[in-house]
């Protein structure tokens, strides 16, 4: 029996926070639309969810319209001064050498310029209370502290913030409500160039980070075209570059060319069939993913699997992989009017960098960088590295789809698996985010794949083979689904996740 956490009604919220979820539905029923509903539960997110994303951080929206695909990219570049041969000499995982200018806020005042409705102190208010008032620490971010205490407890800045906090205590974070507050009465683009930007610049150079107010002030997003793929009937849609998003349609593409559905959804083989697809897909990305102005070719022509193949075979970069397990959290937004979103927001690792800051941590997205020079994501100073964030949208003529999940590396692998069991084994969305999954978590030489109970693994002597519970290990998806003819939305949250699916 499927376990199905959803919604359904006119319009309607999924995300990985109840509380999350009730503030982008009030916001809906007080006559807002997505892009006002986004706003609110994207900093609410950053508040109650501030292991996985916040102001310190990255931030991507794909979203259907009347108007057509609307597409962004809220991503930030290394500082000015970035040394990329120190980065490559001490090869970090965290702390100052990771940290990039963070593009949330960009992307709020991006959405709030172009489609709000209602005013920046209307839809931040709730994650100021929240902020001020504390809330409990539940079980997500409480287990993330408790996992990451001894690792992170050596940077100051977050040891005072998290160090002390356990499972159900109040967590007041007056410091972060300040900034909102400031968000919220002098505008969004304060965190990049008024009094606000110079004191975060003044903390971090303090704590060792070598940015400077001008990688703030010449921050700015960019609204991007979507890497689209035709296939089956559907129209799919994915982020292109500096995001793995082509990834997705490379192995949606690969499910179909190799038959790869075919198999039983218990089969052993159906997991080992997916290895070699992936190691290809993998070596694509990180021979030819990274900061689009370093992209001297249509990335767009190898949607395909076997296209990407033959690029391959043409010039191949043995380069390590630049990306890593991370933590995010996404949601899904559909309105009366039709617009439907989906967010992704993320400081990359699990507290990002580990160096906090007024009262949120800033993300290490500079760890999406390869450990070398000379390739397209080298590091380098006022670049943007590979990144792990995408978002699956499918138009099938009747039904409209957003898909996004937690996953880092592992994305596009949720991506597929979910798409596969709606399109293919035509499983209902509810019973596609439910169904059981299998990932690949070495995703250079894929000899170690996690296997849901609910599956047998294989006895494949090349691959190790984890046993893993239901919860967590396999990423958390939420996703909708907008019935064009009579405007019905159906919003989903992964049983694996706290997340809710309100609809109404």
């Amino acid at each position: 029996m499927p376990v199905i956490k959803s919604g359904v009604g006119s319009f309607g919220v999924a995300s990985d926070h109840p509380l999350a979820s009730k503030i982008g539905v009030e916001i809906l029923e007080k006559g807002g639309n997505a892009f006002d509903a986004a706003i609110a539960i994207s900093a609410a997110l950053s508040v109650l969810q501030p292991q996985m994303s916040g102001l310190g951080g990255d931030g991507f929206l794909l979203a259907f319209t009347d108007s057509g695909i609307v597409a962004y990219n809220g991503s930030g570049r290394s500082p000015i001064s970035f040394n990329g041969n120190e980065y490559i000499s001490q090869r970090p995982e965290r702390g100052p050498l990771t940290i990039t200018v963070p593009g949330l806020v960009d992307l709020w005042g991006f959405i709030h310029d172009e489609y709000a409705s209602f005013t920046m102190e209307e839809l931040l208010s709730p994650a100021i209370k929240l902020a001020e008032n504390g809330f409990r620490v539940g079980s997500m971010l409480s287990r993330s502290i408790d996992s990451y205490r001894s690792e992170l407890k050596v940077f100051d800045s977050w040891n005072k913030l998290f160090g002390g906090l356990s499972f159900g205590d109040l967590f007041v974070n007056r410091d972060l409500a300040r900034v909102l507050k400031i968000i919220s009465r002098r505008g969004w683009d304060e965190f990049y160039v008024g009094r606000l930007a110079e004191e975060i610049v003044t903390s971090l150079q303090k704590q060792g980070v070598d940015i400077d107010l001008e990688d703030f002030m010449e921050h700015e997003g960019f609204e991007v075209e979507p890497v689209k793929m035709e296939i089956d009937g559907n129209a799919i849609y994915e982020l292109p570059p500096n995001t793995q998003g082509i990834s997705t349609l490379q192995a949606i593409s690969a499910l179909y060319e190799l038959e790869l559905y075919k198999l039983d959804i218990d089969d052993p083989r159906r997991i080992d069939s997916w290895r070699e697809p992936w190691r290809n897909i993998y070596r694509f990305r990180n021979s030819f993913v990274g900061d689009p102005e370093g992209i001297d070719f249509d990335i767009s022509e190898y949607v395909s699997y076997s296209k990407a193949l033959e690029k391959l075979k043409s010039y191949y970069s043995s380069s390590s992989s630049a990306g890593g397990s991370g933590d995010t959290t996404f949601f899904t937004v559909v309105d009366r009017e039709g617009n439907q979103i989906g967010f992704i927001q993320s400081i990359f690792y699990p507290f990002g960098s580990g160096i906090a800051t007024h009262g949120f941590v800033m993300q290490n997205r500079g760890r999406g960088f390869l450990y070398e020079q000379g390739k397209i994501n080298s590091p380098e100073p006022r670049k943007r590295p590979m990144h792990t964030l995408s978002i699956l949208a499918v138009d099938s003529g009747k039904y409209r789809y957003i898909i996004g999940c937690a996953g880092g590396d592992y994305r596009p692998q949720i991506h597929v698996q979910v798409y596969e069991y709606i399109f293919l084994r035509e499983l209902d969305i509810g019973s596609a985010v439910d169904a059981p999954r299998f990932i690949y978590t070495d995703t250079e030489s894929l000899r170690r794949v996690v296997v849901e109970k609910r599956l047998r693994g294989g006895d494949s002597g090349e691959l190790e083979y984890v046993v893993a519970d239901y919860y967590g290990r396999t990423g958390l998806v939420n996703a909708s689904q907008y019935r064009v003819d009579n405007s019905l939305a159906w919003v989903v949250s992964d049983p694996r996740s706290e997340g809710v699916a309100i609809g109404r």
